[in-house]
């Protein structure tokens, strides 16, 4: 088992060298678990990570946090769902680069909420190597 670990510690270490400065992730899930793990090992990439487990605290947390780069967020949530929650964010921050994850992927809630995102999408479970490249090709298009 620790080995596994030292080799999951070797791949972070690679995503961590590939970050270009210490961008900031609000990563919204209502899914305890699933958000801590997602955070953590984003931290452990060199990210510097938010949390929020409702739509409602994600908006608070932009309006205090202005340096927040991306939002990771799940699609399916109570009262707000991540499609409204991108769409509000973005109204109010347009530069902010949004990455849907779900472990729903079939019907129309989840096709209509990421249909004009493309490759801005990650299904649920994910492997953390996954997840840390598609952020950094979220982020990036922050350059282009």
């Amino acid at each position: 088992m620790q080995l596994r670990w030292v080799k999951k510690a070797e791949k972070s270490e690679t995503a961590k060298s590939e970050t270009t400065k210490s961008e900031t992730i609000l990563v919204v899930d209502d899914d305890r678990a699933v958000r801590q793990a997602a955070a953590d090992g984003l931290r452990r990439a060199g990210y510097r990570v938010l949390e929020a487990s409702s739509g409602k605290d994600a908006l608070a947390a932009l309006d205090k946090d202005k340096n927040v780069d991306l939002l990771l967020t799940d699609i399916q949530m109570q009262k707000m769902d991540g499609g409204e929650l991108a769409e509000t964010a973005q109204e109010r921050r347009p530069e902010l680069r949004v990455l849907f994850m779900s472990g729903y992927t079939g019907g129309a809630a989840l096709h209509d909420s990421v249909r004009d995102e493309g490759p801005s999408f990650i299904a649920k479970p994910f492997v953390m190597e996954v997840l840390l490249k598609k952020v950094r090709a979220v982020l990036a298009l922050k350059s282009e």
